[in-house]
């Protein structure tokens, strides 16, 4: 398989670098409300670490297991690194240069403005059984490349006991996999678990995030600099499609006010409500509108639906009942998916027009409302 990360001849030449360091970032980035808590900064800086509830998460000798507040310097310090300026995914983002290191060309058409850069839309089902999230793709893809030797490992979130506080896995295996199954709704710095693998002597990392974790990692992967990241390790990245992501304060209100967190067994989101399913198969509706107050500040400003920097996009809008909707976008991806298929880990049916139509609207709704926040912000 070859190597999602470019090679150095190719890294995109950032001017700035070196110019700009924490104190930038935290001014320009956090103090503005821009921050998504994508854990990039701490992942690649051991002078960074991400506050959390039971002490810190990131970092050379941190943990993945608290949650997370912001981002915050470990020690004084009297020279401009710049790496975590640099790598944020929302101080710059070179989109056109990042797409032609990675995918060979830039955007071609009105519907890739939209939804980024692609070779083709499919509609999977895992053939594997286990619980999956609309269809259990992800899983299944992952199942494929591990078990076929393309990746040691894949960073995934789980959920831990009853509570539904996220956490990070390095996962080796199927039955790592399994335990990670399924769609979470609030924000984790999850690229930590990207150092974690890193550390643990992984040489072939896969990847599952959210657009703005992606983004991240991408300009890890391609953005020139001097420092020794690993960024060679990174082999293949998923992204989920995302509308928008939830505090911890999101799973207080449920407990409180919906249903006892010990009982409920998945959360899913369908058109203007977010579904939370009790033990019992019960399905509770919570409008979005009454949710909206926990969505993260840094969701706000996101105008990236589809994840349009990954190698693999997945989500569960216009696909069939019990499927997930697949957009391939790399030449890896298109590998991973495609012996995917022909080794019977996913069941694959045609994504319909009207399917790929709606994934294109709503990532377009993303573009325009966020958008708007932006320049809200930036008045």
């Amino acid at each position: 398989m070859r190597n999602s990360a470019v090679a150095s001849e190719q890294f995109v030449k950032i001017p700035a670098f070196m110019e700009k360091g924490f104190e930038n970032l935290k001014r320009e980035v956090v103090e503005r409300g821009f921050c998504s808590l994508c854990g990039t900064c701490a992942a690649f800086c051991e002078k960074i670490r991400i506050e959390g509830r039971e002490g810190v998460a990131g970092g050379a000798e941190g943990g993945v297991e608290a949650s997370m507040k912001e981002p915050t310097f470990c020690e004084d310090y009297d020279t401009v690194c710049g790496m975590c300026y640099t790598l944020c995914p929302r101080t710059f983002l070179p989109l056109e240069e990042i797409e032609q290191k990675i995918f060979g060309r830039s955007r071609s058409s009105e519907r890739e403005n939209a939804l980024g850069v692609f070779r083709k839309c499919l509609a999977l089902r895992s053939s594997l059984k286990h619980n999956g999230q609309d269809g259990g793709a992800v899983t299944a893809l992952l199942a494929y490349a591990i078990e076929e030797h393309l990746l040691d490992c894949a960073v995934v979130t789980k959920t831990a006991g009853e509570n539904w506080r996220v956490s990070v896995e390095v996962a080796r295996d199927y039955a790592t996999l399994r335990k990670s199954a399924g769609t979470k709704y609030t924000i984790f710095p999850s690229v930590l678990g990207v150092r974690s693998a890193i550390d643990a002597g992984c040489e072939r990392i896969g990847f599952v995030g959210l657009p703005c974790q992606i983004q991240g990692l991408r300009k890890v992967q391609t953005t020139e600099q001097p420092y020794e990241v690993h960024q060679e390790k990174i082999k293949l990245l998923i992204g989920l499609f995302c509308m928008e992501n939830f505090s911890e304060s999101l799973l207080d209100f449920v407990d409180k006010h919906v249903v006892s967190l010990e009982k409920v067994r998945k959360f899913d989101i369908k058109g203007k409500e977010m579904l939370v399913y009790d033990e019992s198969g019960e399905k509770h509706g919570i409008p979005l509108a009454e949710i909206e107050r926990f969505v993260g500040e840094g969701c706000l400003v996101c105008t990236d639906f589809a994840s349009e920097l990954a190698d693999i996009s997945v989500g569960s809008v216009g696909s069939p009942e019990g499927f997930s909707t697949v957009i391939v976008r790399s030449e890896i991806g298109e590998e991973i998916v495609e012996g995917a298929i022909r080794k019977g880990y996913v069941e694959v049916k045609e994504l319909k027009e009207e399917g790929l139509k709606e994934v294109e609207k709503i990532a377009r709704l993303k573009k325009k409302r966020r958008g708007s926040r932006v320049k809200e912000k930036e008045r």
